[in-house]
């Protein structure tokens, strides 16, 4: 694992001790088992998870809950089984029960039922090898044609050449109000959870021991330590001096939400009731999606992967201009699929950030040296939908009890070979 860190990590300052005397330092003399370090929907479930397991947990997010500056907010994101690699089925199995245990739990509804479409050219890897990674797991699904899927999704209009491949159960989760549900039932479950603590460093005392000073200079000690910190984990790494530096690039994305054109019939519903959640790939390294409209105005749609990489982490309102070649395809994909809907110009747009590994697949890993420290939530963007299952692993690995299934392909060793396996789909 290279220990050279990049350029914007040597960058990064300090406060001058002479502009501020220092507050003085308050150590809390409670020893937690497991102590969370990011509180977006990835540390939240885990929290959740390792509380839940009966451990003494701490949550620690240096925003409020279900803040907008990471990767968790929004109104919706896609829940689905529609994935060619078969741990991302593996995970979905688990995943969807445990949803609906967090609703009934919180007494929340959280998920929506739309149905779920991927579609493009039919010679195309993705969805050859989803065609195939559905008939070996078993999982429902229909192939149809452009007269039926028009005909059961009158929003969309396909070319005669798609292959259409229909899942009943691909869905959406409603994001930021997922995040608040699983910070309150943190605290139901016994979890201490404290707002507004940015982590300044922390420092392994022993095998069973952790320091974690924030900067306002409060010291929590705890057994173990998980990292859930997104696009700031490198930073955290860097200033915590643990000799690591994860291959991982941030990037903002930026969502848009496109309203029906004033003469588009009535009768076509673009709501979370009707209209399916869609993923199109254009060819093998880009997908557009799509979700319904549900508390914002408009279908919500985005260009996978197609946001500015970021040298680091910006503070909040530092916004990036979002490449307007990527809009414009933006538009010509609504516009060919889509043409119920307006695509001269968006009603609203959001953004958010992705983590992203070389080959997007996520990161749930232990510290090579430091098996006491548990390494999450990089993500690349399309995570949300897993992450009460990633907190299950997470708990089984704090818990030091065998995890559901093998995730050798979430291991960190997997970037000491320079030639990356294939990326993952959308």
């Amino acid at each position: 694992m290279s220990t050279q860190q990049p350029a914007y990590l040597r960058r990064i300052q300090t406060i001058s001790p002479h502009l501020q005397a220092p507050p003085q330092t308050v150590t809390k003399n409670i020893i937690y088992s497991t102590i969370v370090i990011g509180g977006g929907v990835i540390g939240a479930s885990c929290a959740y998870q390792l509380s839940k397991d009966g451990g003494n947990v701490l949550l620690l997010d240096q925003y409020h809950m279900a803040h907008d500056n990471g990767s968790s907010h929004g109104d919706g994101r896609i829940i689905r089984f529609s994935y060619p690699e078969d741990i991302y089925i593996e995970l979905a199995k688990i995943v969807y029960p445990m949803w609906k245990d967090i609703e009934k739990e919180s007494n929340t509804k959280l998920y929506q039922m739309t149905g779920g479409i991927d579609f493009g050219p039919g010679h195309l890897e993705p969805i050859v090898d989803l065609i195939q990674n559905y008939k070996k797991h078993n999982i429902p699904y229909e192939l149809l044609n452009k007269e039926e899927a028009e005909k059961k999704f009158p929003q969309f209009k396909f070319s005669p050449t798609d292959v259409i491949v229909y899942q009943a159960e691909g869905g959406v989760l409603y994001a930021s109000k997922a995040v608040k549900s699983l910070w309150l039932l943190c605290k139901q479950f016994g979890a201490t959870v404290e707002q507004n603590k940015k982590v300044d460093r922390i420092k392994v005392e022993s095998k069973d021991l952790i320091t974690v000073l924030c900067d306002d200079q409060t010291v929590y000690k705890g057994r173990k330590v998980v990292f859930a910190a997104g696009g700031w984990t490198n930073e955290l790494l860097y200033r915590s001096q643990l000799n690591l530096t994860l291959r991982i690039e941030v990037s903002q994305e930026n969502v848009f939400y496109w309203e029906p054109r004033p003469d588009t019939p009535k009768s076509i519903d673009y709501s979370q009731y009707s209209n399916p959640v869609a993923i199109y790939y254009r060819d093998a390294d880009n997908a557009f999606y799509s979700l319904p409209e549900i508390d914002i105005k408009g279908v919500k749609c985005g260009y996978h992967h197609s946001g500015t990489a970021l040298d680091k982490m910006g503070m909040p309102g530092d916004r990036k201009p979002y490449p307007k070649e990527k809009l414009d395809q933006i538009k010509e994909y609504i516009g060919k699929y889509n043409p119920g809907l307006n695509n001269e110009k968006e009603s609203s747009s959001l953004h958010c950030h992705y983590t992203n590994t070389p080959d997007y697949h996520f990161i749930v890993d232990r510290h090579p040296k430091h098996s006491n420290i548990i390494i999450t939530s990089a993500c690349s963007g399309h995570g949300f939908k897993f992450a009460p299952a990633i907190g299950k692993l997470v708990s089984c690995m704090a818990r030091d009890v065998p995890t559901p299934f093998d995730i050798s392909d979430f291991s960190l060793n997997r970037f000491n070979n320079k030639s990356l396996i294939k990326r993952t789909s959308a």
